[in-house]
């Protein structure tokens, strides 16, 4: 996966990502508040000889000596003395020396700020007391106290602020990997790349999901309704592209892999947008069994398609729209089963079709229920697959593009209808 598909896929599933997050997040935070902080206080001691005859050898010897120190400050008897000289046990205690330097760092650790304090201040003064008796070190070695130890302000354990930040990072981590196996799991087509590559032909349109077109009723409200716009400059490119990709554009049908993908809306926009771009254009409705470009426009059915097939003159079929440039054939008397009709008679209607008008757009069946649109298919010069954004599944395209395949016939585009994705910018 490229740079550039990896964040589409991330905003496209950003909820998720943010969704994980924030778990993740609001876990992190709920945890540390179960958590008991743990404050620590540090006190700093120093070794030395009490006289400079013996510097040299001091510093030479440091490393085997200062152990003797470190461990006596952790021994029980000095944590007996302490916790009995406070009036309660000591915190947790810990010591820390450096190579080569005669530095012995004493923390002490414990829920309560004020009894690390003591904790520490407590077992340096002991340890001191029982190097000035005598008890252990060299007898020529002194032990001072450098720095008193503090009350922190803030805990060691947990660290708030880290936490956080790597709750957030690791929420955003999670999230994301959450988004990619969404992503590859999902069994719908979202995008106008997944459409293109489960077919193997360019995405010629992507047209935004827009309530507004189930209202559509005359030709000319695509062109003057703002609310149409973005859907009738997806419609420009669909025409475009398709003119360009084919030249001398004759014949083409819109289908899709089952129903209720908006076929029927984007044969009539793309037959509005090709007779508005100056072409002669006839809309047909070749669904014989539930077409309804009749009662989208407001028409009569009859006479209709069907009619023409059996013998009826065409011209006196043909309807014209408020659209100067677009007529429309409608489907006429539904019938069960117009294969037989429409393998036999379709082709040279649609030789006549072709020699009154430019451009002849044909609204035809899904193309898996039945077989109407495949015998369409076989006779016109470009078919257009529309399928809907978030509703179609890859296995209705891959059946979809099976079921032309048998019968020698690749489609020309996909179009991707009812997208989420809505163009933005200086123009719009």
């Amino acid at each position: 996966m490229e740079l550039r598909e990896l964040i589409d896929v991330l905003w496209r599933r950003k909820l998720i990502v943010l969704a994980v997050a924030l778990l993740v997040v609001g876990a992190a935070i709920g945890a540390l508040r179960l958590v008991t902080p743990i404050y620590e206080s540090t006190a700093t001691l120093v070794l030395r000889p009490e006289g400079d005859d013996d510097d040299f050898s001091f510093f030479y010897a440091l490393d085997a000596i200062i152990p003797i120190y470190s461990n006596a400050a952790t021994n029980r008897t000095t944590h007996a003395l302490a916790s009995e000289k406070l009036g309660r046990p000591v915190g947790t205690i810990s010591v820390q020396t450096f190579k080569d330097t005669p530095i012995i760092t004493i923390r002490a650790r414990d829920p309560d700020p004020e009894h690390a304090r003591d904790s520490a201040r407590v077992v340096s003064e002991t340890l001191i007391e029982r190097v000035e008796q005598g008890g252990i070190g060299v007898p020529s070695l002194e032990v001072l106290l450098l720095d008193q130890p503090q009350a922190a302000s803030e805990p060691v354990f947990p660290r708030y602020s880290l936490s956080i930040a790597v709750a957030v990072l690791l929420g955003t981590a999670l999230g994301m990997g959450a988004a990619l196996v969404r992503e590859n799991l999902t069994n719908k087509v979202e995008t106008s790349d997944d459409l293109a590559n489960l077919a193997g032909v360019p995405c010629y349109a992507e047209i935004p999901a827009e309530p507004a077109v189930r209202r559509l009723k005359k030709p000319e409200v695509l062109t003057t309704d703002a609310s149409y716009r973005p859907v009738y400059e997806s419609l420009r490119d669909l025409r475009t592209n398709l003119r360009f990709s084919n030249g001398d554009l004759k014949s083409i049908l819109v289908t899709s892999p089952e129903g209720r993908h908006g076929k029927t809306t984007v044969s009539f926009g793309l037959a509005v947008s090709l007779a508005r771009a100056g072409s002669r254009t006839l809309l047909v409705d070749g669904d014989l069994r539930r077409g309804r470009i009749a009662e989208l426009l407001g028409v009569e059915r009859e006479p209709g398609l069907i009619d023409v097939l059996q013998g009826a003159p065409l011209e006196e079929a043909v309807k014209p729209t408020s659209l100067e440039m677009l007529d429309l054939l409608t489907g006429g008397k539904r019938m069960d089963d117009p294969g037989e009709l429409l393998q036999t008679e379709f082709p040279s209607v649609l030789r006549r079709m072709e020699e009154l008008y430019e451009v002849i757009v044909i609204d035809s069946t899904p193309l898996i229920p039945v077989n109407d649109a495949r015998i369409i298919a076989s006779f016109a010069e470009s078919t257009v697959i529309v399928a809907s954004a978030e509703s179609v599944t890859r296995r209705q395209v891959r059946k979809a593009i099976e079921r032309l395949n048998l019968i020698s016939v690749a489609p020309t585009a996909v179009v991707l209808n009812n997208s989420k994705f809505r163009p933005k910018g200086y123009y719009t």
